[in-house]
């Protein structure tokens, strides 16, 4: 009797569920001894980035670069000048060149979004693959020269004859040259419009309708030979006011934020704190240089608000064009949407492990126990009620089938044709 006792409470203490945080550290204790449970816990790694996109706190790379150190050139040939580089969006401008060049520095291409994107080109065959875009002619200045016979003294001209000759004169890389991102030419415009009828004239990027989200650095690029007389520019924000049947046409309407007020910073990369100058627009960044082409683009949430995504149209003003006369439609533009970025929650293996148990106490076993029992109960139940109705049942519509009067195995002595209607008769 005892030992089938112990099988009982054996089987019982084997069937109950065990937690994977606890464990028993008194199997061999005595029985006096009191049973202690350690609960081990696996300690968490905490994803900094993760934890801060979590609190709605977007990181910019800009802030986690190692800031490099400033050092010394000589410009124009005499000129001493200290360079001091400066990183935004991960990319470092500015930078110390290297001593000796082959054609295979890396370099910034620019996806359609305006994200940066590094480039290795690599030697195939004596060729240089993925190299840097050839920018042809766009950044020369062509300049005419006239020869005549006493200047140019050639011996196959006549003695009034002139010679003209078109010479394109490279540009002063002095500053250009610091600059890894991919400049902006039109080579690469892009089509935009319902049609694509539209030249993107003169942005590079990002493409027309592209999201930029938050936490992230965006590069807004142009041909700056598009604006020939200015040496400066600043670009403005507007939010854009589209009905679902206007979504994706040319027509649009800027949402009227009121009076413009002044700017509140200097910094032209960050832009938290500026406002926007012109009516119609919730940011203006300050004056910089037209010859850079480039203005890095980094979405603020509180520009959102409680929605999800904005769009936004961006322009560039030259400092050829006063604020009166500028129009933000009918200036160069472009437009993308500004969005949240999308947090997914992960579980832990615990979790997970947690989650796809049928249970951990003994609401298991009442589960297992009660399946069968709410079967039993409505079969049951199905039979009284069959039981109690048994003398309102009315079955006389249902009759058997009578039998053919011909048998089931009649045969017969001839062979009609299927059509023929007399009844045959029987075989003897």
């Amino acid at each position: 009797m005892k030992v089938l006792v112990y099988l009982m409470l054996s089987c019982q203490l084997a069937a109950l569920p065990v937690l994977p945080s606890q464990t028993l550290l008194a199997d061999s204790a005595p029985s006096s001894t009191p049973v202690v449970v350690e609960k081990r816990m696996k300690k968490a790694i905490v994803n900094k980035d993760y934890a801060q996109r979590m609190q709605g706190k977007g990181t910019s790379s800009t802030a986690e670069a190692e800031m490099p150190a400033p050092w010394l050139r000589t410009i124009y040939g005499s000129i001493p000048e200290i360079v001091t580089p400066t990183v935004v969006g991960g990319i470092t401008f500015s930078a110390k060149p290297p001593a000796t060049t082959n054609g295979l520095e890396p370099w910034i291409s620019l996806k359609k979004d305006g994200s940066p994107k590094t480039i290795n080109p690599k030697m195939k065959n004596g060729k240089i693959q993925n190299g840097r875009p050839d920018l042809k002619t766009y950044f020369q200045t062509a300049t005419t020269v006239t020869y005549d016979k006493e200047q140019l003294k050639a011996h196959n001209m006549a003695d009034d004859q002139v010679f003209t000759e078109v010479i394109w004169q490279p540009e002063d890389d002095t500053y250009v040259s610091l600059n890894p991102l991919m400049r902006c030419t039109p080579d690469f415009y892009y089509k935009k419009g319902v049609a694509r009828e539209l030249v993107s004239e003169p942005f590079c990027s990002p493409h027309e309708n592209q999201k930029l989200q938050t936490g992230k650095t965006y590069f807004l690029t142009w041909y700056t030979r598009f604006f020939e007389n200015a040496s400066n520019v600043r670009v403005h924000y507007a939010f854009l006011k589209e009905s679902s049947r206007e979504k994706g046409m040319a027509k649009r309407d800027l949402v009227d934020l009121g009076a413009p007020v002044k700017p509140r910073t200097k910094s032209v990369h960050h832009s938290t704190g500026h406002k926007g100058v012109l009516p119609g627009t919730f940011f203006s960044s300050d004056w910089f240089i037209n010859r850079d082409g480039y203005f890095p683009i980094e979405v603020d949430e509180e520009w959102l608000g409680k929605q999800q995504s904005k769009a936004v149209l961006i322009a560039i003003q030259p400092d050829t064009v006063d604020d009166e006369d500028f129009n933000l439609i009918e200036s160069a533009h472009v437009v993308v949407l500004f969005q949240k970025r999308a947090v997914v929650a992960k579980n832990s293996k615990i979790d997970k492990e947690l989650q796809d148990r049928t249970g951990t106490n003994d609401n298991v076993y009442y589960v297992i126990m009660s399946v069968p029992t709410v079967v039993i109960i409505a079969v049951f139940g199905m039979y009284m009620f069959l039981w109690l109705n048994r003398k309102h049942r009315d079955l006389s519509h249902l009759r058997k089938p009578r039998r053919s009067r011909y048998g089931n195995q009649g045969k017969y002595n001839e062979l009609y044709a299927e059509t023929d209607i007399r009844k045959p008769s029987k075989q003897v």
